[in-house]
């Protein structure tokens, strides 16, 4: 498994992930503006096939913050290490671009991704009552660059 900055060749593989893992609905071009905002930040796991099996879109924030705003890994290649290796790679590149802290947020009745953000180092420092555009909460999570942990 190849865990590597997206290229432009790789944005119709991340959208058709995108819509088989994630509960919302986002337009084609949500993969192109993150490209464009942040290269560094867009992290894909391809499969020996060259089947993106995993993406993570990030951005840049203020005051040394970078935020990771999508990020999934195929349904049945979960808890293989993917989105341990993916998430590294992240934040690598934000450290590289000058980050210090990396935040992001997650559905409250996402127990499993709460879990693996915590084992990484991630801690609640938010709720978000109707975050999500179903009404749901978020929790929004922070690491310190510094302290994160695979």
């Amino acid at each position: 498994m190849e865990i590597r900055k997206m290229r432009p060749g790789d944005a119709q593989g991340a959208y058709a992930l995108m819509c088989s893992s994630l509960d919302s609905y986002f337009v084609p071009s949500v993969v192109d503006y993150f490209m464009m905002q942040w290269p560094g930040g867009q992290i894909v796991a391809v499969n020996p096939l060259g089947e993106i099996v995993g993406y993570m879109a990030g951005s840049r924030l203020s005051d040394g913050r970078a935020s990771i705003a999508l990020f999934c890994v195929k349904r049945e290649l979960r808890s293989q290490g993917i989105g341990s290796r993916m998430l590294d790679r992240f934040r690598q590149s934000a450290m590289m671009d000058g980050a210090r802290s990396i935040q992001l947020e997650v559905r409250e009745t996402n127990a499993g991704a709460i879990a693996f953000y915590r084992r990484r180092g991630f801690m609640p420092t938010e709720r978000l009552e109707g975050f999500y555009e179903d009404g749901g909460t978020g929790i929004r999570m922070v690491a310190n660059i510094l302290w994160f942990s695979n």
